[in-house]
């Protein structure tokens, strides 16, 4: 299992709603209002294999602004050793792509 704190912008006015959503999935543990800031304090609990998948659901939450990893502990997935196999590597899907030319040029696609 991993521990995450992570700390999830919205607008103010949405802050009340997203909570709610919040704690309607699983593995969220604690959803807390960072006070003035359109911020909320949440600790999810996942299982290591699916944590990406669980921030990036939250991360599509309507009203989500932006997603902060403050902390994450995979203690209980280390071996013997204190190691622990890295995910696969995925791209990510904005990945901009120059030509040679535009890339000589200093010009993006």
């Amino acid at each position: 299992m991993a521990i995450a704190g992570i700390v999830i912008s919205a607008p103010q006015e949405r802050l009340a709603g997203l909570r709610g959503l919040l704690l309607d999935l699983r593995g969220v543990l604690e959803v807390h209002e960072v006070a003035g800031a359109g911020k909320l304090a949440v600790v999810l609990e996942s299982p290591s294999h699916t944590l990406q998948r669980d921030l990036e659901e939250i991360n599509g939450l309507p009203h989500v602004l932006m997603l902060d990893v403050a902390f994450i502990n995979y203690e209980d997935d280390l071996d013997s050793q204190g190691h622990m196999a890295c995910p696969p590597h995925r791209q990510k899907e904005h990945c901009l792509v120059l030509s040679e030319d535009e890339a000589a040029a200093g010009r993006l696609q």
